[in-house]
């Protein structure tokens, strides 16, 4: 995609920073909790490799999290781009699949079934395209108009999205409407 991003209305997202801050709290607390014990450990090898491991995970989640407090994702008629620690620019046309997940946090009480609470998950919408991916979680400002716009994108431009897809967009209420056209599924394959 060009730099010229004006065709069409241009509409942008971002993560609110309430949620980042939180984020940032819980990684240093993880990176703290377990850091101190760790400078303690030197001499028991075993105890060294696994609270190293876990400050490493901390501060990747911190990594992460500061990535996705400087992303801003715009959309317009013609594509959707992300701004932040990198670049990713695609148009509509360009896009191969799309994929919207939904991870829970909490099984249902007694079960072990979904989540039934409203609130206990999230969303993940990626978009992979000859330019690269674009993954933005329902964190972000608006997602529901985000996901409004993708699913706008798919029906006018035939767009191949997981049957997971499917199911979540209308999960949100939000059902491509394909005129009478089969909509068009990719299956994912595991390696």
């Amino acid at each position: 995609m060009t730099e010229s991003h004006d065709t069409g209305q241009e509409q942008r997202f971002s993560y609110p920073s309430g949620a980042m801050y939180k984020d940032y709290g819980q990684a240093a607390a993880g990176a703290v909790i377990f850091g101190i014990p760790l400078v303690y450990a030197h001499s028991n090898i075993y105890a060294v490799v696994i609270l190293g491991a876990i400050v490493l995970m901390f501060l990747s989640f911190a990594w992460s999290t500061w990535r996705r407090h400087r992303t801003v994702i715009a959309v317009t008629d013609d594509g959707i781009w992300s701004e932040g620690a990198s670049r990713t620019a695609l148009r509509w046309t360009e896009i191969t699949r799309v994929d919207l997940r939904y991870f829970s946090t909490k099984r249902e009480r007694g079960r072990g079934g979904p989540a039934t609470d409203e609130g206990t998950g999230w969303m993940q919408l990626r978009l992979d395209g000859a330019g690269g991916t674009i993954k933005v979680d329902s964190s972000v400002t608006e997602f529901r108009d985000l996901a409004t716009r993708v699913v706008r994108a798919i029906e006018q431009h035939r767009l191949t999205m997981t049957e997971s897809a499917d199911v979540n967009f209308a999960a949100m209420g939000l059902t491509p409407n394909m005129d009478g056209a089969a909509v068009s599924y990719t299956h994912l394959t595991l390696p």
